[in-house]
Formats: structure tokens, sequence, C-alpha cells
């Protein structure tokens, strides 16, 4: 197997384990290169990325714009990191509504969280504190940490 085909797999594999987890940890940078945590939902897109659905006003969605370089690692629903998990790099990217990209999000994101991902959405639309949604795609790399 060449070794870029090695690598493919293994970005595969590292975005299938990812994307098994209820819950990930994403994390992003401030401009003072503080880490912020912020857990999220995460499904798998059929060429291995992983992307997620959020506001285009949250605080991370522009730190993503910022910086794209981010780091998921499995956690609970309150943001805290399962014990003895190991998290993954990646560079993330914002698609808006409208494109292609994010309508596969959304519906991976609705396939894997069924009628939880509903209620949450319904709720959702009576706000619009967080702006309009998009979708993060974020391509994950065979790196991991420790």
């Amino acid at each position: 197997m060449s070794q870029k085909k090695l690598l493919q797999v293994c970005q595969i594999w590292i975005s299938k384990l990812i994307s098994d987890e209820r819950y990930v940890s994403l994390s992003t940078w401030t401009k003072e290169e503080n880490r912020k945590r912020a857990p999220v939902w995460v499904a798998l897109l059929d060429d291995g990325r992983v992307g997620f659905i959020t506001g285009n006003k949250t605080w991370k969605v522009r730190r993503i714009l910022r910086n794209p370089s981010v780091q998921l690692q499995p956690c609970n629903f309150k943001g805290a990191l399962n014990k003895d998990s190991e998290g993954c790099v990646g560079v993330a990217r914002v698609v808006d509504a409208g494109e292609k990209e994010y309508t596969l999000i959304k519906n991976a994101i609705r396939k894997k969280y069924g009628i939880q991902d509903l209620v949450v959405g319904f709720f959702g639309q009576f706000s619009k504190k967080y702006g309009e949604d998009c979708a993060v795609v974020i391509s994950l790399e065979n790196e991991t940490l420790s």
C-alpha cells in the first residue's frame, strides 16, 4: 500500500473513531492563543471528514475563521474530557446554509442524533442569538494527541 493511500486510511479511521462519539470537545484558539473548548455533536461524511452545525455568530465560528486549526477529543455533554481518551488535530472550514456540504452535514447529524436533533432544532428556531445556521467541516489529520 502506498504511503498516500495509508495516510488516507488513517485519516478515515481517525474520523470514524471521533464520529462514533456522542459528544466531542472542539478546541479553538483565541487571538491571545488561549484554548477554548466547546462540546459539539459531530457526524461523519462519506469522504472521512466530520462536521457539525452551529450559528454563524458563535465564538467558535469567529475563532475558526481567524485560525482554522482545531482539536477534537471525546467528552461528555458538559464538555469534560473522557478519561484516557485521545484527541486529534484538524483543519476546519465554515460553510453557509446554502452550500451542498451544509446539507450533507445536516442530514448526517439528523441521522445520528434523530429526535434529539429535531427537538433542539425546533426550539432553536425561536432564538437567533447565535445567528443563522452554518456548518463547520473538519478534515482530520492522522496525528493524534496524548
